[in-house]
């Protein structure tokens, strides 16, 4: 339902192909990225960074955080949690000991793997299982629909080794 001059009511996403939409979307990837709810500063400057009006992204990015929030509390169960940050000891053998809560916000079970990387001295480590969902996620914008990507593989490297 549209509110004044058109415009979308709060809660509402704007619909895709807009400039509204555009912030929205941005601010999505931006939180899938980061694993946590993009900030106001970064869906601006990327939303401005791609030609996008300063003042457009404010608004849409308010409007976004507050469906965000609302949403906070119904998100999905298979969706990876969020636990403050607090200090862990490391012994000299380098052994590093999740707490449970952090393993389950993780959504890594009994003996998971985990995949993990240093980022300007930061030690970034996620359970493989989100890892690939998150590659999965990326890659999602690539996909054509009726087409399957592993049949049109092989069909060009058969032809490429002569076998059709």
């Amino acid at each position: 339902m549209a509110g004044k001059a058109g415009r979308p009511k709060v809660g509402k996403r704007p619909a895709a192909g807009t400039k509204g939409g555009r912030v929205w979307d941005t601010a999505d990837a931006i939180t899938r990225e980061k694993r946590r709810a993009a900030t106001c500063r970064e869906v601006r400057e990327r939303y401005v960074a791609e030609g996008g009006n300063r003042r457009t992204a404010n608004t849409q990015y308010s409007h976004w955080k507050a469906d965000y929030d609302s949403r906070a509390g119904s998100r999905a169960p298979d969706a990876p949690g969020n636990v403050d940050p607090r200090p862990l000891r490391v012994p000299p053998d380098g052994r590093l000991l999740i707490p449970a809560e952090m393993r389950q916000a993780m959504q890594l079970g009994e003996g998971g793997h985990v995949v993990a990387h240093v980022e300007a001295g930061e030690l970034r480590v996620m359970a493989q299982l989100v890892s690939i969902q998150q590659i999965q996620a990326r890659m999602r914008k690539y996909r054509r629909p009726g087409v399957s990507e592993v049949d049109a593989f092989l069909a060009e490297r058969r032809a490429m080794w002569g076998e059709e």
